[in-house]
């Protein structure tokens, strides 16, 4: 038998195609971006058994991998929604850049969502800076200083996972305040961290949708009157649309006294909160 030098490494593999990616592709609707989150993070902590995590050393990464998706995709929706909704937020994002093939693929109906495709939502400074640059909205300490370091020290591990084959890298150990080892660690995902992660990362999600709500809340019935592009017409259009972005019905029905939190009586509160 005559072998090449590779062959003493390892034998040829062999040849193979993924074939037609739309196979593989399937059109689907999508609740609001909070109700969509929560049923992902929830299907991925069902999964994610004490059992199941202690059978595979491999699932706890990967569901903690969904995670943090389920978040990055949270926070591309709802900041793509308001970008539409908010006449703030597309004056502060006017001369931002969008990728062209975005645009194209998704058409001019679903457009806004190529505005952050270019961009990882997978660390606390990109979504900081996402917000601010994009829909003139600031992540303060006061609020969201604890669920955003959290929120980053996930990101480190989900780093490991995806880039280093579940083994820490250094300069991720060091962000982390990761004591030294002698030899290199593997990320163990237990049942224990999973909930973990999930818990810090629902934190961060339900945070957002909170405090962007009430912010835009506040623009609708304050900021926006006061631009000379205010349609006193649409305001009911308006606040339905913030409405149907924000709303867990999720959430909402597992609620004591969920009769309360309908849209008509959050728009009172809104009008009699700022005297409308």
């Amino acid at each position: 038998m005559t072998l090449n030098i590779e062959d003493f490494a390892n034998e040829a593999p062999a040849s193979s195609s993924i074939g037609s990616i739309d196979e593989y592709l399937v059109e689907t609707d999508y609740p609001s971006p909070i109700d969509a989150y929560i049923l992902h993070s929830r299907s991925l902590l069902r999964y994610g058994t004490a059992d199941r995590l202690t059978e595979n050393e491999h699932l706890g990464g990967l569901l903690l991998l969904g995670s943090v998706s389920a978040a990055e995709a949270y926070f591309r929706s709802i900041l793509s929604l308001v970008l539409e909704a908010c006449p703030i937020c597309r004056q502060v994002s006017a001369e931002k850049q969008i990728n062209l093939g975005g645009a194209l693929w998704h058409g001019h109906a679903e457009f806004r969502r190529s505005a952050f495709e270019h961009m990882s939502f997978s660390s606390k400074e990109e979504l900081k800076k996402a917000t601010r640059q994009f829909i003139g909205f600031e992540l303060t300490d006061a609020r969201f200083k604890g669920p955003l370091d959290q929120f980053e020290m996930v990101c480190h591990l989900r780093h490991g996972l995806v880039h280093n084959g579940g083994t820490l890298p250094g300069r991720n150990a060091v962000q982390i305040e990761a004591k030294t080892y002698s030899k290199p660690v593997r990320i163990n995902v237990s049942f224990r961290l999973l909930q973990r992660t999930v818990e810090a990362v629902d934190t961060l999600v339900l945070t957002l949708n909170r405090e962007l709500f009430a912010e835009m809340c506040k623009r609708w019935a304050v900021d926006w009157r006061q631009r000379a592009d205010w349609d006193p017409s649409t305001e009911d259009r308006a606040f339905r649309n913030l409405w149907s972005a924000f709303a867990s019905n999720e959430l909402i029905r597992a609620r004591t006294g969920r009769s309360a939190f309908s849209r008509s009586q959050c728009m009172s509160q809104v009008r009699d909160d700022y005297n409308l």
